[in-house]
């Protein structure tokens, strides 16, 4: 089929985070979840799900709002290992 008629399979970079790591570093800052989250551009349910678990998968696009917020590289608290893009079909 042509680039105008093929079906695109859905793209999307996925990483994992360590949520004792992003606890920390939040403690450290003195920022609550609620303000974590406002300054990330993220809801306060993903914050909360996030440190809830020692590694959770989340959107690297997430991880990096995160890791910006904290003044902070995304290997801070991603441990440095991405998946990378992924295809979903």
């Amino acid at each position: 089929m042509s680039d105008t008629g093929h079906v695109a399979r859905a793209r999307r970079w996925i990483t994992v985070l360590d949520g004792q790591r992003l606890r920390e570093l939040r403690c450290e800052h003195g920022l609550s979840q609620d303000k974590l989250a406002a300054l990330a551009g993220v809801s306060l349910t993903t914050v909360v799900r996030l440190e809830s678990q020692p590694q959770l998968s989340c959107r690297t696009r997430t991880l990096v709002r995160l890791a910006a917020a904290l003044g902070q590289h995304p290997s801070t608290i991603s441990g440095g290992h991405y998946a990378g893009p992924r295809d979903i079909t």
